[in-house]
């Protein structure tokens, strides 16, 4: 046969299927398999090329094709799927409706250089198809370029998907930095899941530094997360294009790769004719599900869902027990009954040996020639029968009432009550029916030719015992009889009853009945189609080529193996001499550390307010100025500089601080680490340099921290067993936002036995036992903070450098502790990675930084884009700078300050003393900028503070020469007055202490939360489309209940995280607006003191910090639990195509606000207090110091009035205090 026979002979078993499609009408599956047939025909290898917008597709194809066919850029470029084949260069644009000229579909053929422009208008075309000089294709290969996975365009996915169907071979790209994005491994897994062959490219592995993480843990590393998300692949390859000669590179197995699938084109072909085929047959019963869903949800509505049906059965099956039951009902009581009564006249002891006495007697009196004495003996034998027999009667009937007829009563009477029959006439009926012992019954039994002997007498006992037990059992039986006929009576009305209820049942079991007929149905019609498909069995040897995996030398030529920061296995491993700190290293030459020029100043001023401390320290009067003099030295002095960096994982905030560092201090991954604050400052009291202070989370903190992440993936509370449970979790079931959750909880049940003893402890270490700490999530993950005490230029010069966990990691939740660093620190960085898209954690916290900023007098932001080095051109660097920019700006931030750089070679730079290295990373014009600002504009403040200290001071001593000078009538009307200036002065001190802002703050505090609930109900459209994303719900993804849950509580998730950061930045304004009215009172009482005492100036430094209340963690219970809201979800393409999403949103809008409502009160509650509570406390803090200082200004004004210090002394000292301020 030859290959086009033999291609085409594969077609054939796609015709039958086809044409059961189209009897189906449904025309996306019949032209999806009229491609694969014409696939077949055609005889093409299709190879496809997909993977996040940034790692390199569109490159990894311009190398394969020895030439730029395509646009690449850091920013998304490819909107449409790009087909690429061997061929005389032209490129075809495929349009769709309402482009074309005629307002209808057509084609336009465009020149390669007009390409670019097409690849990013992706909206209007619907696919283009790229010819080219491309030797390697020949002429039966085509490559596809795929829009980014992390597309958030639904067009872009669906564009992705459906060429998908036509590839033969799927190669997944992704970043060196970026393999554990949630994007990555979902759409790696949904590949896996399609059978196509499957080849996964990491990609930009020139990125990989051997001293931060030894490759082959790296490939573990990659291996383990895939292992961990079930993805089944054909082969792993790392590459790089910007180093070909990369010792790891596999570049060089890409191209014989797809010269080995060429040669075997016809079985890839016939696999993947199969494989889509299937996935096509499966798309299509999908639909055809959707189209039944209507009326199949219409059904289970009627029924109550899938669980009525059920309910139904057993509601059914319930009736028909209940009616047997009830029918049968009294012949089960008759039976007990007489199954009770039976044992007890079987039983009963009814001719005991008294009984048989008598009844001797009796027979005695009956023989004949029985009598009685001698005279008159006819009428006393009579007697003496009639006494012998009533005797035995009464002995009989007394032993039947006591063994039998007082049961049989009871027996009678607990049927009755059982059944509520029993009543006064039964009591009667026991009465009337009970049988009596007569002497009747003896004559019955007693045989007149019997000869009285011993046998005989007990024969005669058993007789009589015997009719006894019959004439209660006859009784007994009616009464119960009669009994149970009333219980039939009752019976018959509970039947009636189920048969309402039976016919009502009925009704819904006819829409149970079709809903089952349908689903039978749906059952045939894919057995059917499924029987109609070719065999897609598994690749046989030698189809696919095998990947060999990387060489891994020792260590790279010129770069020492170095301690390996990145696993807590390679940092274990470093050896170490206890006890031995880590040398300091030298500064590198020419580089200034950061902060130097800040602290020479601050030492400079700190040293003036000394000088004028001690110039006036002799004078009583001026010892409140000697106290603020030195308090503001000391501070100035012994001041620390905090400079936060913020960011999201795999930004590089751990490289981009140890390149400010100048010294490898932080261990770096391409993999998360930072899980907890770490802070690194120089040693301090009594701590080593190259040590660490370790404080572990206390259990409730760690237990809470469990809760949260249990209740976010839906696990409910975490109970003895979590561990267990935890282990049991799959990482496809949980929402992107909760993989730092499921990280967690994974690390926490791994690390448990070796690190729970350790919670609520401070665990004292050397450098490798900090980086453990660090970078093994096992211990990270029960880390409160870290503080490290590390010297070199930076830390000496009083910087205390913060590393905060990203974004997106657990710990963002904590939002206090973020925002205090945002509010309080001397400066912020935000780094963001060079080709790294916003997650909607960063966004989130960049809004806040954006409310931070507007808040500050001083902007102390910078924005860093790391990795710049990764830029080809000058013109990239541009343009990825202002694709930034403009997502700052769309997230609240205006005008950032923003620096690209590159911490890599800004650290090889520094620890090389390589100036052109350093240039070149972008490093120097950061930190020029940065050390302006903590030079120069944050100095000037602390500066000018000092020198506004002086200058009161000078003030003061101005004064007191002004009153030295005053004439003698002047200075004895002044003494005269000192008493009751003193009096009128002290009076408005203590009334400044009484004043209150209670009910403007309750007001102000009132409107800002008004605010806040109306700003987060105009984003709450934004949250739900980040929630209920379509990345999350899609068919492949498995259980889309679950699925939908998660989406329900990330929703409720991201609108807590947001209203605790609204409520964070609320604190800003009304702090502003406390700290504004308190200076207007007490500069009201200082003006009110300067008018009343003829001139005294008291004026206070009012540069009081406050702190932040600490609020409760916001909590927003789901409403009635998720499945309520499913009647909104039938399907994705319903959800996001149609009105599904929104009609959502319009149904919890108002559940979601009176949420919020719900919470605010407490808020609102506890805001007003803590500022209440906050001015009281300045208020009484200032009235102590101006009443001091009243104190002291009236005892220098006696003194000047008396004969004290001369004006000229005053002055003197006020010139000399000028000459200090200037110096």
């Amino acid at each position: 046969m030859s290959r086009t026979d033999y291609l085409v002979e594969m077609a054939k078993p796609l015709l039958p299927l086809r044409e059961a499609m189209e009897q189906t009408g449904d025309h996306t599956a019949v032209k999806a398999l009229t491609d694969l047939i014409s696939k077949a025909e055609m005889k093409q290898l299709t190879i496809a090329f997909c993977g996040h917008f940034s790692a390199g597709k569109s490159s990894l194809i311009n190398s394969l094709c020895g030439k730029r066919v395509l646009p690449s850029s850091p920013v998304p470029t490819s909107a449409n799927v790009v087909s690429i084949r061997n061929g005389e260069p032209r490129a075809l644009i495929y349009t769709s409706l309402n482009v074309s000229a005629d307002n209808s579909a057509g084609v336009l053929e465009v020149s390669p250089e007009q390409l670019e422009e097409y690849c990013k208008n992706g909206g209007a075309y619907t696919s283009i198809e790229v010819w080219d000089d491309i030797p390697l294709l020949k002429d039966d290969v085509v490559l596809l370029d795929t829009p980014g996975v992390d597309s958030t365009d639904q067009g872009h996915s669906l564009a992705t998907h459906s060429a998908l169907h036509l590839a033969d071979v799927v190669f997944y790209v992704m970043d060196y930095n970026h393999v554990q994005s949630e994007s990555n491994l979902s759409f790696a897994k949904s590949l896996s899941d399609w059978g196509k062959p499957l080849f996964l490219i990491v990609n930009q592995i020139d990125k990989h530094r051997e001293r931060e993480l030894s490759f082959d843990q790296y490939v573990e590393g990659v291996e383990a997360i895939f292992a961990a998300w079930e993805v089944r692949y054909d082969g792993l390859l790392f590459t790089s294009l910007r180093d070909k000669e990369h010792r790891y590179n596999q570049w060089a197995q890409l191209p014989q790769l797809i010269e080995h699938m060429m040669n075997e084109k016809e079985g890839l072909i016939k696999h993947s004719l199969a494989s889509s085929a299937s996935h096509v047959t499966e798309q299509h019963l999908t639909r055809q599900a959707e189209e039944r869903e209507e009326e199949e949800a219409a059904l289970l509505e009627e029924v109550g869902g899938k669980e009525g049906i059920e309910r139904l059965e057993q509601e059914m099956g319930l009736l028909d027990q209940k009616e047997a039951e009830l029918r049968s009902k009294p012949s089960r009581e008759r039976e007990q009954f007489r199954a009770e009564l039976e044992p007890l006249l079987a039983n009963a002891n009814l001719t005991p040996a008294d009984i048989r006495t008598s009844a001797a007697a009796y027979l005695e009196s009956r023989k004949p020639g029985f009598r009685v004495g001698l005279l008159f003996s006819g009428g006393k034998t009579e007697q003496e029968k009639q006494r012998r027999a009533a005797e035995l009667v009464r002995l009989l009937q007394d032993q039947a009432s006591g063994q039998v007829e007082v049961h049989i009563r009871t027996m009678l009477r607990q049927l009755g009550e059982t059944h509520q029959l029993w009543g006064a006439e039964w009591e009667q009926a026991l009465n009337a029916e009970l049988p009596a012992v007569d002497e009747a019954l003896l004559e019955m039994k007693r045989s007149a030719s019997a000869e009285v002997s011993p046998e005989y007498v007990l024969q005669f006992s058993k007789d009589i015992r015997g009719e006894i037990e019959a004439r209660y059992r006859r009784a007994a039986m009616m009464l119960a009889d009669r009994l149970l006929e009333a219980l039939g009576a009752q019976g018959e009305a509970a039947l009636q009853a189920l048969d309402a209820s039976r016919a009502a049942l009925l009704a819904q079991s006819a829409s149970a009945a079709r809903y089952t007929a349908l689903q039978r149905a749906a059952d045939a019609e894919a057995a059917g189609l499924r029987s109609l498909l070719p065999p897609a069995g598994p690749l046989t040897s030698g189809l696919l080529p095998e990947v060999q995996g990387p060489p891994v030398p020792a260590h790279e030529p010129g770069e020492a193996p170095g301690p390996h920061t990145g696993t807590a296995e390679s940092v274990a491993a470093q050896p170490q001499t206890p006890g031995a700190p880590p040398p300091r290293k030298a500064a590198v030459p020419g580089q200034p550390a950061a902060g130097a020029q800040r602290r020479r100043r601050l030492d400079a001023a700190a040293a003036r307010l000394e000088a004028a401390a001690a110039l006036v320290e002799p004078y009583p009067a001026m010892g409140s100025a000697v106290r603020d003099l030195r308090a503001r030295a000391a501070s100035l002095a012994g001041g620390t500089f905090t400079l936060a960096l913020f960011g999201a994982f795999s930004a590089g905030k751990s490289s981009f601080a140890n390149a400010l560092l100048g010294e490898a201090v932080l261990p770096v991954s391409p993999h998360p680490t930072t899980a907890a604050i770490n802070r690194i400052m120089a040693p301090s009291g009594g701590a080593e340099h190259g040590t660490a202070r370790v404080r572990m989370k206390t259990p409730d903190a760690f237990q809470e921290d469990l809760a949260y992440s249990f209740r976010l993936l839906g696990l409910g509370e975490p109970g003895a067993d979590w561990q267990k449970r935890v282990k049991a979790l799959s990482p496809q079931d949980v929402h992107p936002a909760g993989r730092p959750h499921y990280s967690f909880l994974q690390a926490a049940a791994a690390g448990w036995k070796d690190t729970a003893a350790q919670l609520g402890q401070d665990v004292l270490v050397d450098l490798n036992g900090y980086r453990n700490f660090v970078a093994n999530e096992k211990k990270s993950c029960f880390v409160d903070s870290i503080d490290l005490y590390y010297s070199c230029d930076v830390t000496e010069q009083g910087i205390v450098l913060v590393d905060t966990p990203g974004a997106d990691s657990v710990n963002a939740r904590h939002t206090g502790v973020t925002f205090n660093y945002m509010k309080n620190a001397d400066a912020l960085i935000f780094v963001t990675y060079y080709n790294h898209a916003f997650s909607q954690g960063d966004r989130q916290f960049l809004n806040q930084l954006g409310r931070v900023k507007d808040s500050s007098a001083m902007d102390q932001m910078f924005f860093v884009v790391n990795a710049s080095d990764l830029s080809s051109s000058e013109e990239e660097l541009e343009q990825v700078l202002d694709h930034v920019s403009t997502q700052l700006r769309s997230n609240g931030i205006r005008a950032p300050r923003l620096f690209p750089v590159s911490s890599m070679l800004a650290m090889e730079g520094k620890t090389g003393n390589d100036a052109t290295l350093l240039e070149q990373s972008g490093f120097i014009r950061f930190e020029e900028e940065f050390n302006r600002f903590a030079g120069s504009e944050l100095a000037d403040l602390a500066v000018g503070g000092a020198s506004e200290e002086i200058a009161r001071v000078i003030k003061r001593l101005k004064t007191r020469a002004e009153d030295a000078t005053q004439g003698e009538e002047v200075l004895q009307r002044r003494r005269d007055e000192l008493g009751s200036i003193q009096e009128q002065s002290l009076q408005r001190v203590h009334l400044l202490a009484e004043r209150s802002m209670k009910a403007e703050l309750a007001q102000e505090t009132a409107e800002l939360l008004f605010h806040v609930r109306q700003r987060l109900g105009y984003r709450f459209g934004l949250f739900m489309a980040e929630a209920f994303h379509p990345s999350v719900l899609r068919e492949d993804r498995g259980n889309l209940k679950a699925a939908f849950a998660a989406c329900g509580r990330e929703l409720l998730r991201m609108i807590a995280i947001e209203l605790e950061q609204e409520l964070l930045a609320t604190t800003l304004r009304l702090e502003q607006a406390g700290q504004t009215w308190l200076h207007k009172q007490v500069t009201d009482c200082v003006d009110e003191l300067k008018r009343v005492s003829g001139g005294m100036d008291l004026s206070l430094p009012l540069n009081e910090r406050w702190s932040t209340p600490v609020l409760e963690e916001v909590r927003l219970e789901e409403p009635s639990g998720w499945k309520a809201y499913l009647s909104y979800f039938r399907n994705p393409k319903q959800f996001f195509e149609g009105d599904g999403r929104q009609r959502l949103q319009e149904a919890l809008d108002p559940i979601i606000k009176q949420m919020v409502i719900d919470v605010l009160p407490d808020a609102e509650n506890k805001l007003v207090q803590f500022y209440d509570n906050q001015l009281g406390q300045s208020l009484r803090h200032h009235s102590r110091q101006l009443e001091e200082r009243l104190e002291e200004a009236v005892s220098a004004l006696h003194e000047t009035l008396t004969s004290g210090i001369p004006a000229e002394e005053w002055e003197s000292l006020a010139v000399q205090l000028g000459q200090i301020e200037r110096e």
